[in-house]
């Protein structure tokens, strides 16, 4: 973990928090949706990443990893570094699509659309909502919003923990 926090240049405590909000450290938990691993990677995201056995731990982190570079490179137009880490993770639970969503709701409703605190959750949240995912401006349809907000504060919660408690 410490070896891959270095290619995104996160605290690998940070990335143990996101990895123990996945998988509990479990290399073979499986969730209902079919993702598998430590990071929980989707079958199709393991491809896309190059990863063959989504259930070995060194494949999984380097797929992993990989996988949300590339949605931090998404974000690199947004100057704050922690909104950009977390609209990566939020795309890392509920897919990129439906932040893009989110963050086009946010814009149209005057909120700060480069910003995930009270701005992008509150839209992501909104989306659950027939009236907001039937909106023209929303082009992927439902998702369980609280799901990636109540992901992404868990996450930073352990991750202030460890950071209390285990030396970088």
């Amino acid at each position: 973990i410490k070896e891959k926090s270095k290619t995104i240049n996160w605290d690998w405590r940070l990335l143990s928090s996101l990895i123990y909000q996945e998988s509990q450290f479990d290399v073979n938990a499986k969730s209902w949706v079919g993702a598998g691993g430590l990071m929980q990677m989707m079958p199709a995201t393991a491809e896309e990443v190059g990863v063959n056995n989504r259930f070995n731990a060194e494949d999984n982190l380097t797929g992993g990893t990989k996988y949300l570079k590339i949605l931090l490179g998404r974000f690199d137009y947004i100057e704050d570094e922690n909104q950009r880490i977390k609209l990566a993770m939020a795309s890392y639970n509920c897919g990129y699509s439906h932040v893009v969503d989110a963050q086009n709701l946010a814009e149209n409703r005057g909120l700060d659309r480069n910003k995930l605190d009270r701005n992008v959750e509150e839209m992501i949240l909104a989306v659950s909502l027939r009236k907001n995912y039937t909106n023209p401006i929303v082009k992927y349809g439902y998702v369980r919003g609280k799901e990636p907000v109540t992901y992404i504060k868990q996450i930073f919660e352990r991750y202030h923990h460890y950071k209390q408690f285990i030396k970088e």
